[in-house]
């Protein structure tokens, strides 16, 4: 069994070999990408510019715009081509080339000048490329308040973010990724380093409804490209926030990259010193022994400590070479400090503690020239806690015990993938994943006071994955398609799984104001380490956290229809089916008095429905984008505890982005939203209807290097669902996380300082307890 992996990476290898012929065309990273830089006669960026790309016989291919920074970057594989360059204040410029990096291009300044000509434009928000939505980040942010990278994944179309989760309206889950590599990180990892990216790092994201194996990401996902210079400079940012929510948390940090033509390389870091309320009020009117009890607790919970995060990255990219590269990732929260007090008439609770979280990522990447990509994550994270929980119950009883917990994992990830194109236009892909995960939870209960029902426990798991794919796909005319099969096979302790994951794409675009897109795709989620573990962790005398033993994973099976209008209207038609769903719910035991969260798999978790994205603007001063949603959700579970359920519901979910710019000259606007969704349901709980709104102002001075924002989210202190049970004897009320409001300060300086002149030519959602 152990060479079986590794018989699964060398099988596509020999695969693509055998079948690479000789008038095959292979992609290398050039290929596809023609890109330059735009300057004036004092090597100034030029931005605004329209550039215009043409064949050799002037047929119109594409166009961009350049950036702030004066770059800009065309898709196009056709060699020679044309460049027009045009702008008010400079003389057009015309290039032919067969070049993909033109370096930079110095325009001559227009000696005639023209006096009050406004031209009124547009750039597309969105465009397909290869499949994929490939979204101008730049262009969607425009003047609204967005401070770091993470936030602006929040503007994309369909894009919201619930309970500190990114979700995409029309896939059951997301998974972001960077760069187009999956990490060992988890998503909330993951996030902490996207808030720590400036957002001007950020070249483009791509919204994949069904993503392909290439990416080692099955389902929807988003893959954040970060920008990569082609010449030698230096350029940074640095930044501060201060935060209010209930508490005051402070956090700076800074970003700097060195690039020249051949490398790059760039760290980010920042510290925060954070604390953190949250609170929930909690009715239960609990039967047991024939006797109903009316317990009424309210708790509060708070986490106070330092925070590091750091990531340094560095690229070797010689022209018609290949890529090779190399990225560290690391957070350090020391000495973090839990307080937890719940008062009420069953128990007063008093628990304290004190743990340290860590991470390391390493993360490599080979990308030859002939297209073979080869890929190695490795992630070791170690949690260890100790805390102390009293109980005073309202009979007199009373605990205590102290608990040494921990959590320690090491995941290691191999991918090795490759990529033929023919003259035919058809495309062969084929490759393979292996990835090894080893996690150690315990628990250790000294009992000083009573006798609680406590118990140790020492688990340690051994999680095998191998994958094998292979797919194909042509480009014909205005008519694209995938398709895709993924073999993957999977151990967990005793468990043994093989499973087949289709995944299928269809693009037709008539016209550039007609884009249509078909997705098929499957996919599997796993429950997090501490889930499958046996364990009883416990949040007060009432309330426990119980691991289950012999948790399975979920399938999932979605389709959408995706339409796309004038590259900026998205209608989207969605269906998902999820098999052996399973999510943590609260259940009121009925063999003691004890409120039990605990996950479960369910027979199914299905949703249908349709989203809707509608962005429009009145004149120069007002940049909306509406969101509608509207789904239909059925839950049903045959062995919930000691009873069933099968329950449906209608939802609506609206969003609204409005963005005034009260100001040209200096740069100040407005940032008004607001977000609505009806009731719902998850298992037995009925979700509320809840909404919130969001408000923040911009200023950008100093030739738009300085920005200075206010953001106050959750305005009116509404943005979190209450909950409630009311089914089969269950009687529950949850009000939770009362103070969300927050106000925030960001203050981000940019600068490069360093620029060569060129005289002559010379690129653990699965961790935690």
């Amino acid at each position: 069994m152990k060479n079986t992996f590794l018989y699964t990476l060398l099988i596509p290898v020999a695969i693509l070999l055998a079948f690479a012929p000789a008038e095959a065309q292979t992609i290398t990273p050039s290929d596809g990408v023609i890109r330059g830089r735009l300057v004036d006669a004092s090597d100034a960026p030029v931005a605004g510019a329209a550039v215009v790309l043409f064949n050799l016989d002037s047929v119109y291919l594409d166009a961009v715009a350049s950036g702030a920074d004066g770059r800009f970057e065309l898709r196009s594989a056709v060699r020679p081509y044309r460049l027009q360059i045009q702008h008010l204040a400079y003389k057009m410029r015309a290039i032919e080339s067969d070049r993909a990096d033109l370096g930079t291009i110095r325009l001559e300044e227009e000696t005639t000048k023209v006096d009050a000509v406004v031209v009124q434009g547009e750039r597309p928000v969105v465009k397909v490329e290869q499949g994929r939505l490939s979204y101008d980040l730049g262009r969607l942010i425009e003047g609204q308040a967005v401070n770091n990278a993470y936030e602006a994944l929040t503007r994309l179309p369909g894009v919201t973010e619930q309970e500190g989760a990114l979700t995409l309206a029309g896939a059951s889950s997301v998974t972001v990724i960077l760069n187009g590599r999956p990490s060992t990180m988890t998503a909330e990892q993951l996030a902490t380093l996207l808030r720590s990216t400036p957002v001007d790092r950020v070249e483009k994201a791509e919204v994949m409804y069904s993503t392909p194996p290439q990416y080692h990401v099955r389902g929807a996902a988003i893959n954040v490209v970060l920008r990569r210079s082609h010449e030698t400079a230096f350029s940074g940012e640095v930044h501060a926030n201060y935060t209010n929510r209930w508490y005051d948390s402070y956090d700076a940090g800074g970003n700097f990259v060195l690039t020249s033509p051949r490398w790059s390389a760039d760290v980010t870091y920042s510290a925060a010193r954070s604390k953190e309320l949250s609170s929930f009020d909690l009715r239960s009117l609990h039967t047991f022994e024939e006797r109903q009890y009316d317990i009424r607790q309210d708790e509060w919970m708070t986490d106070e400590g330092w925070s590091h995060q750091l990531r340094a990255a560095v690229e070797y990219a010689p022209k018609q070479r290949g890529r090779l590269s190399a990225a560290y990732t690391a957070s350090f929260a020391p000495n973090i400090n839990g307080l937890s007090h719940s008062t009420g008439s069953y128990v007063e609770s008093l628990s304290k503690k004190l743990s340290d979280r860590s991470l390391h990522n390493l993360a490599l990447r080979y990308t030859s020239a002939f297209g073979l990509d080869l890929g190695l994550d490795y992630t070791h994270y170690n949690n260890p806690e100790q805390s102390r929980l009293e109980n005073r119950y309202t009979d007199r009883e009373a605990t205590a015990f102290d608990v040494g917990s921990g959590q320690r994992i090491d995941r290691l990830n191999v991918t090795a993938d490759e990529r033929h194109t023919f003259t035919s236009g058809w495309e062969l892909t084929a490759g393979g994943a292996f990835a090894f995960a080893r996690s150690h939870d315990w628990q250790h209960y000294t009992v000083l006071e009573g006798a609680p029902a406590t118990s140790d426990t020492d688990a340690r798991l051994d999680e095998y994955t191998g994958n094998l794919y292979a797919g194909f796909g042509r480009q014909s005319g205005h008519v694209s398609f995938s398709a895709s099969l993924a073999g993957e096979y999977y151990r967990l302790g005793n468990y043994e799984n093989w499973s087949l994951y289709p995944q299928a794409s269809l693009n037709w675009m008539p016209s550039e104001r007609h884009i249509l897109q078909l997705n098929f795709s499957s996919d599997k989620a796993y429950p997090s380490y501490w889930e499958m573990q046996g364990a009883v962790s416990y949040i007060d005398g009432y309330s426990e956290i119980h691991g289950t033993s012999g948790l399975r994973p979920s399938r999932s099976y979605e389709a959408q229809a995706v339409y796309i209008y004038r590259q900026k209207y998205l209608f989207v038609l969605f269906w998902n089916e999820r098999p052996d769903y399973f999510v943590q719910a609260a259940w009121q035991a009925s063999d003691r008095l004890a409120l039990i969260y605990q996950s479960l798999n369910w027979n199914f978790n299905r949703q249908w429905g349709a989203n809707v994205v509608l962005p429009f603007r009145i004149g120069r001063w007002l940049d909306s984008r509406l969101t509608l949603t509207g789904m239909r959700m059925r839950q049903r579970c045959d062995r919930f505890h000691d009873m069933s359920f099968d329950r449906s519901k209608w939802v609506g979910i609206a969003r609204l982005v409005n963005t005034f710019h009260l100001s040209r000259k200096p740069a100040i606007d407005l940032e008004v939203n607001g977000f609505f969704q009806s009731a719902a349901i998850q298992g037995t709980f009925n979700i509320e209807p809840l909404g919130s709104a969001d408000i923040a102002l911009k200023w950008s001075f100093d030739r738009g290097r300085a920005t200075l924002s206010v953001r106050c989210n959750d305005l009116f202190n509404s943005g979190m669902p209450n909950t409630k049970v009311r089914y089969r004897g269950q009687w529950l009320d949850m009000e939770a996380f009362r103070h969300m409001r927050t106000v925030t300060v960001h203050f981000s300086y940019r600068f490069g300082g360093y620029k060569e002149r060129r005289h002559r030519e010379v690129d653990t959602s699965r961790f935690g307890h």
